[in-house]
């Protein structure tokens, strides 16, 4: 083994525990799976069966019996996360090898379109101005969250027609912005041309110390007080690194109410490690969001068995 291999099962070691066979020449270890010895059967000794399966040449991991339940397989460096103390992955990442980081493209500094007009500077007495604040008082956004969330919108250029609503990392600098129509335009959303999976949403307006809410969309953030919209079904690496790193309280998990398997595949996925039992998940309304509902203040989070 080289001097990266022997420090990746070095770390490996220090919070899985004595690995139950190792292959050098196949670049595979086994380890006590911590789902299914610790969380599952409450076992602080392991099961002895060594389950979890990481090979350190492909920089992959899976677990033969959890796998498919509790989303215990995937790239290696999910392990660090799922796992793994701050301390480990802070080790990790500034000395993991090329070849098991995550292949990313580089794109340049995210910015607000050029055309970007504040609700709050803009001059009130125009078409467009009425066009598009019209559209969100149709939608129940009040001057209130138009201020606290820097709601913009746009009359000429790529994002004609659109609201803006921006998001900011937890430095106050923008790091992406959802367009959305007003004016019926085929295609509702158009975003920029940036990952989203290396973003958190509204990250800047995070208090890690309380409840964490997950929903699907921007809009029904605006319903629900320290929520992350994740933009989709499923969260992100980043973001389930900083929710395992940063969440002092439960995250709650509520998304539209035509995506309960999603919903609970998420639950599943989260519900591990230093998280476990700390994950709660609200069922919406068949064909509902948070936003249409105006809130959840009639919906109870609940746990799955």
């Amino acid at each position: 083994m080289n001097n990266d291999t022997q420090l990746l099962v070095g770390l490996l070691e220090d919070f899985l525990g004595r690995p139950k066979a190792h292959y050098p020449n196949k670049g595979q270890i086994s380890f006590d799976c911590p789902t299914c010895s610790h969380e599952i059967k409450g076992l602080d000794e392991g099961d002895g069966k060594g389950n979890l399966e990481i090979n350190y040449h492909k920089g992959v991991f899976k677990c033969w019996a959890c796998s498919e339940t509790h989303s215990t397989h995937g790239h290696i460096n999910k392990i660090f996360y799922k796992w793994a103390k701050p301390s480990h992955r802070k080790m990790w990442d500034a000395v993991s090898p090329e070849e098991f980081k995550s292949k990313t493209k580089k794109y340049s500094k995210i910015e607000l379109p050029y055309e970007y007009i504040s609700f709050e500077k803009a001059n009130k007495l125009t078409i467009p101005y009425r066009e598009a604040i019209n559209y969100l008082k149709k939608r129940k956004i009040n001057d209130n969250v138009i201020s606290k969330y820097s709601l913009g919108y746009t009359t000429e250029g790529l994002y004609r027609g659109r609201i803006i609503i921006p998001s900011f990392d937890d430095e106050g600098k923008v790091n992406y912005f959802v367009a959305r129509s007003y004016i019926n335009h085929r295609n509702k959303y158009k975003n920029p041309e940036f990952p989203k999976d290396e973003i958190i949403f509204n990250e800047s307006k995070i208090d890690w110390s309380k409840d964490v809410y997950l929903v699907e969309g921007v809009f029904d953030m605006f319903f629900i007080e320290n929520s992350i919209p994740i933009l989709g079904k499923t969260v992100s690496d980043k973001l389930w690194g900083k929710l395992y790193d940063n969440c002092e309280g439960n995250i709650i998990i509520c998304l539209d109410g035509d995506a309960l398997k999603d919903a609970e595949k998420l639950y599943r996925k989260l519900d591990g490690g230093k998280l476990n039992h700390r994950i709660r998940l609200i069922k919406m309304p068949q064909n509902k969001d948070v936003a249409e509902l105006g809130g959840i203040q009639e919906l109870d989070p609940i746990t799955l068995l």
